[in-house]
């Protein structure tokens, strides 16, 4: 007789809430901690377990565009408003902003670290992606992105590196893959989205109450979905755990593997 088909489905088990006020954005470094920033620009470090470990009180209140901690040495906060961004050290102690140089980035609307320590920037002054020297303040590569985008008509809302490609987030058209160099390499057409993070070799996102992954060499897709009315807005994954970003905290689910016939 032969032995039933089994399928695993991953399944999520509540484990605790973090309260927190005024939750914006969010980032997540190889150790699993967290970094959430408050509508006030305030940077709140948490342990994999929730548990709060330090805060940043920056100098000037403005709301951070971009955090970034992938890096884990280095942290990378970006204030649109202000042109400047800071790189803060993994306790978070007081650093200088630093701006960005008017003659070679005429205004960015957005930037963040790539892994060599410089800066990618998305240019609107001339509506082009450049790489950007932090230490010698030059512009390394540039890529036009008229004839990628429409200039009257996008929404490029994240940006980030991984695995030597840069990932460009625009709300109406999808993500944009450009290689280390900034040339343009392809298009994934996941359209209304504002945010993505990467987990191993999957890219996911939350939508419509449901974590999507999308695998980046197999092209394949699977999805987990998230507890009704639960009105998340961001969502990261680290050693199966699920940390779900509501405005007013953190609901911490762990993930499951559980067996169909």
């Amino acid at each position: 007789m032969p032995l039933p088909f089994l399928q695993a489905q991953d399944t999520l088990i509540f484990v605790k809430s973090v309260p927190a006020i005024g939750l914006d954005k969010v980032s997540q470094d190889n150790y699993g901690h967290l970094y959430i920033s408050d509508k006030k620009g305030n940077i709140n470090k948490y342990d994999s377990t929730g548990k709060f470990l330090m805060n940043y009180s920056p100098q000037k209140l403005g709301m951070v565009t971009l955090l970034e901690a992938f890096n884990t040495i280095k942290i990378f906060v970006f204030y649109r408003d202000f042109q400047e961004y800071l790189m803060l050290e993994r306790f978070l102690g007081p650093m200088p902003y630093l701006p960005l140089k008017e003659e070679q980035i005429g205004f960015a609307r957005l930037a963040t670290l790539a892994n060599d320590y410089n800066l990618w920037v998305i240019d609107e002054t001339d509506f082009s992606l450049k790489k950007y020297d932090r230490q010698f303040n030059k512009v390394l590569y540039k890529t036009a992105l008229d004839l990628i985008l429409d200039a009257r008509d996008y929404d490029i809302t994240f940006l980030r590196e991984y695995q030597n490609n840069l990932y460009i987030n625009d709300r109406y058209s999808g993500i944009l893959v450009f290689d280390v160099f900034g040339s343009y390499k392809k298009k994934i057409s996941f359209k209304g989205l504002d945010f993505f993070a990467f987990h191993e070799d999957e890219m996911y996102y939350l939508q419509n109450d449901t974590i999507q992954f999308f695998h980046l060499y197999l092209l394949s897709n699977r999805s987990i979905p998230l507890p009704l009315k639960a009105k998340y807005v961001k969502v990261l994954v680290y050693n199966r755990k699920l940390y779900a970003i509501r405005p007013d905290g953190i609901d911490i689910y762990q993930i499951q593997k559980r067996w169909l016939l």
